[in-house]
């Protein structure tokens, strides 16, 4: 056998292990491409998976937001309509003042039942201590409402010129009776007991109020409550609604920072949101006042 015989035989059979060879390696690497696939498209899953789950809790933190807000600001009107009551309230037939007065004080505390299961421990503390406040108003309110009509009535009646030295009995009458009830609460007690006579006197002898009205001052009169002072206030000074305005900016400072992502409200209580998905309109539960988100 000569040279070309032998290599003719060794490439016979070297052919046959080779071709095996190649075709076990194209068939292994089909498989690792096929299996590299797979593993791409499980991973493109498991991603979209998880970008839809924090899509779908971004949007839920939105949505409780936008919740939040919306009973921040129900809260905050009905606390602010029952502060404009007390505030008004004087200028009130006497008959009307109780029916008005219970229907804010009911709407607080009605407000206040969705702050309870959204908000933030922080936010709901000064949720409830404005509603706390709120319910001093609304007990002091009507002796408030009573206090404060008088004194204007006798105001009302005093001498058009100078009265400290005016001569007529009805005017000299309601300066006296206005005396009397500014500085009743500083009196002792013998000297409200000796003077209550002579304040009755005073109020029917000013003409400037009615029997029921004199009855609702005098029966004020014989309580003296610890408020009177802060009921009364001054010429500018209201004592009761500046302790409100002080309760009531923490809360608004509380609420804007519980909901930093609520986008706006717009006038027909729409919000305008960033994405599509979350682009569902939420009524705004007060639109004055409100929490600015």
């Amino acid at each position: 056998m000569d040279l070309v015989d032998v290599v003719a035989v060794a490439t016979a059979s070297l052919t046959l292990p080779i071709t095996f060879l190649a075709a076990w390696w194209a068939r292994r690497s089909g498989r690792q491409s096929a299996d590299a696939t797979v593993v791409s498209g499980v991973n493109q899953a498991h991603g979209s998976v998880a970008a839809a789950r924090v899509q779908t809790r971004g949007e839920l933190e939105l949505r409780q937001q936008a919740a939040l807000a919306d009973a921040s600001a129900a809260f905050l009107q009905a606390s602010d309509a029952l502060a404009r009551t007390v505030e008004q309230l004087p200028d009130v037939v006497p008959e009307e003042r109780s029916v008005q007065l219970a229907a804010h004080g009911m709407a607080v505390e009605t407000a206040l039942g969705p702050l309870e299961l959204l908000a933030q421990p922080k936010l709901l503390r000064h949720a409830e201590a404005l509603r706390k406040y709120c319910r001093t108003l609304e007990g002091l309110a009507l002796d408030r409402a009573v206090l404060r009509s008088a004194v204007r009535a006798l105001e009302a009646g005093w001498c058009p010129l100078n009265a400290e030295i005016c001569d007529n009995d009805h005017h000299s009458a309601a300066f006296v009776a206005w005396q009397f009830l500014m500085e009743w609460p500083d009196r002792e007690d013998e000297e409200r007991w000796t003077d209550r006579g002579l304040l009755e006197y005073c109020l029917q002898e000013s003409h400037c109020m009615t029997e029921s009205e004199i009855a609702g001052v005098l029966a004020v009169v014989d309580r003296v409550p610890a408020a009177w002072s802060r009921m009364l206030g001054g010429l500018v000074r209201d004592p009761l609604l500046e302790r409100f305005t002080a309760l009531r900016a923490p809360f608004i400072e509380a609420a804007r920072s519980a909901q930093p992502l609520v986008p706006p409200a717009e006038s027909d209580g729409s919000r305008a949101w960033p994405s599509a998905a979350v682009g569902v309109a939420t009524p705004m539960a007060a639109s004055e006042p409100s929490v600015p988100a």
